[in-house]
């Protein structure tokens, strides 16, 4: 069984993306940009919807683990 993503390592990749972004192109920017596992665990289960900035990514990670 595997933890849950740490809401903080995906911190350094957010601020790298341009905004507004959806689920899917965050999760095609990571697997582009080589982010490891935890990262694109996170980003797999928010929500599939746009966002308009980092912090709305963030609430939907910290809500997930």
């Amino acid at each position: 069984m595997t933890h849950p993503p740490d809401p903080n390592s995906v911190q350094p990749f957010l601020r790298e993306v341009h905004y507004p972004v959806s689920k899917q192109q965050l999760v095609d920017i990571a697997e582009q940009q080589g982010v490891d596992g935890e990262v694109l665990r996170a980003l797999r289960i928010v929500p599939d919807r746009t966002y308009k900035n980092q912090e709305e990514v963030n609430e939907e990670v910290a809500l997930g683990s």
